[in-house]
């Protein structure tokens, strides 16, 4: 690596550190002025990190060209990209986290809503029927899937309905619910 006497980059203006480069082949540190990599052997290349561009002496001699304004002109341009850059980034993080927290906040409204028409299935259920039994319901985005356990009987019923259904669906699961447990009920009350 030749040893530039200039401070940035001439193509992009970052601040170069020699000292600080390694080998883009094996990941090593690099001496100061080092053509060769003393790990792998492969050839160093005079290149930013920055926009990869690689320094050749007619690059330096360009830069020592230039007047102070214009070394601090190309500084203050890369400065500049860098805080658009980074303004960029920050909003793209910021935009994100407000997508996930819509999300999150669509989730719970969504969960409120579908915990309240569960509530309102297995209440339903449960005011049309006599006897005990224990009630579970979950949604999918079509369906309503309800499962009774008769308490008395231990039979389990379940059905899955169309969420579009749901007034003349659950009438008659609650019927179906009725009938087997008074056939099941009488059955079990001839064994005794």
């Amino acid at each position: 690596m030749t040893d530039f006497d200039i401070e940035f980059c001439p193509h992009c203006g970052r601040e170069l550190n020699y000292m600080a480069n390694t080998c883009s082949e094996c990941g090593e540190d690099l001496p100061p002025g080092a053509s060769y990599c003393p790990n792998c052997g492969e050839e160093v290349d005079d290149c930013c990190t920055e926009c990869g561009e690689t320094i050749t002496k007619e690059d330096v001699d360009k830069y020592n060209q230039l007047s102070q304004e214009g070394k601090a002109a190309l500084r203050e341009a890369y400065l500049q990209n860098l805080t658009e850059r980074r303004a960029n980034y920050e909003a793209l993080i910021n935009d994100l986290k407000e997508k996930r927290r819509m999300k999150e906040e669509q989730h719970k409204i969504s969960k409120a809503q579908d915990e309240a028409i569960i509530k309102e299935i297995t209440d339903y259920i449960k005011s049309q029927v006599s006897f005990d039994c224990k009630l579970s319901a979950s949604l999918t985005l079509t369906f309503i899937e309800i499962k009774a356990n008769i308490v008395d009987t231990g039979y389990t019923v379940s059905a899955k309905i169309y969420q579009k259904d749901k007034a003349t669906a659950l009438p008659k699961f609650v019927e179906s619910l009725t009938a087997i447990h008074n056939i099941v009920g009488k059955g079990k009350m001839n064994l005794f």
